[in-house]
């Protein structure tokens, strides 16, 4: 439980310092946010996100914590966050096709 909450420090203060006015964000519990053990496949130095649409189920994908400074995962962020904004608590949630976010992860493996 420790690690869950040095994790989600990490992940909070790495947010906050790109989208600055999530100060003012209400929390809103999803049901993913009520398990707070880390899972086994999220090792150190990895996030779990959630790609969420109406089209599909959401899927999960685990990703390394590099991915916060990457321009084209920002970019995807920020539409969510314009769009339907970061309130929920717990696992990050971004708003897109799971074969969106997953073309965008693996960009910087076919170069």
């Amino acid at each position: 439980m420790s690690r869950l909450h040095n994790l989600m420090g990490k992940i909070k203060n790495n947010l906050l310092q790109l989208f600055p006015k999530l100060d003012d964000v209400q929390i809103v519990e999803t049901p993913r946010a009520k398990d707070e053990d880390i899972p086994n496949d999220v090792k150190e130095g990895y996030f779990a996100v959630f790609s969420v649409n109406a089209e599909e189920q959401p899927t999960r994908f685990i990703v390394e914590l590099h991915w916060l400074t990457d321009p084209s995962f920002l970019k995807l962020m920020k539409q969510t966050e314009d769009e339907y904004g970061f309130g929920q608590k717990g696992v990050l949630e971004v708003y897109c096709l799971a074969k969106e976010l997953q073309k965008i992860l693996e960009i910087k493996f076919a170069v």
